[in-house]
């Protein structure tokens, strides 16, 4: 079991970028304004606050893109193969749920990714290669990637609202993560789900 002398400081209650804080969402929605998007953020705290539960553990919190340090070498066959060398970026860290860990790769992967909803089974698979996850955090990994979109979307829209000289770093993940979260809400949870769960089962078969 890890132990650390600072641990203690990881209990991070209401910290606003750990994925089980998505209500707390709820007083920063009026950066929204009234439309649609605003409807969707709505319907997802509502979900997570209906059906997110499990045990905590230890987690990063933030594996996007930019913390994540990968190296390349060559398969026996001379293919290029990659893999992780590192992480970066420890400012997240707090006690979470494992599945948060893909659920918030996925979003950031979706937002860099030519074909954004079947980035999702890749990950699943590279993650499930080492820890696999249970029945009811398979189920949960729709809603929650949704979630995270959600933080990530309305705070940079209340943020804006306080630094708008800083608008284009905030917005970054907004150029297409409200297009993103539409296309998952408009196609379904099952729907997405069956593309990610049977990329992911590929990779059992050798064929990805």
């Amino acid at each position: 079991k890890f132990h650390h002398p600072k641990l203690s400081s990881l209990h991070r209650e209401n910290f606003i970028w750990n994925l089980k804080s998505v209500p707390l969402l709820e007083k920063y929605l009026y950066a929204l304004g009234q439309n649609r998007n605003r409807e969707i953020v709505e319907q997802v705290i509502q979900l997570f606050k209906d059906e997110v539960m499990t045990s905590l553990s230890i987690i990063h919190g933030d594996l996007n893109d930019h913390n994540i340090l990968i190296e390349s070498s060559k398969s026996d066959f001379g293919d290029a193969v990659y893999q992780v060398s590192g992480i970066l970026d420890f400012d997240d860290m707090s006690y979470g749920y494992y599945v948060f860990e893909v659920a918030i790769t996925i979003m950031y992967m979706m937002i860099e990714s030519k074909t954004p909803i079947q980035v999702g089974g890749h990950v699943l698979a590279g993650f499930e290669s080492v820890v696999p996850l249970t029945p009811v955090e398979r189920g949960a990994l729709f809603l929650l990637v949704c979630s995270r979109f959600c933080q990530s979307l309305v705070l940079a829209a209340y943020s804006c609202q306080l630094y708008p000289e800083n608008e284009e770093y905030l917005m970054i993940t907004a150029k297409t993560g409200w297009k993103h979260l539409q296309q998952m809400f408009d196609m379904g949870r099952k729907a997405v789900e069956e593309i990610w769960f049977e990329t992911a089962k590929s990779y059992e078969a050798g064929i990805s």
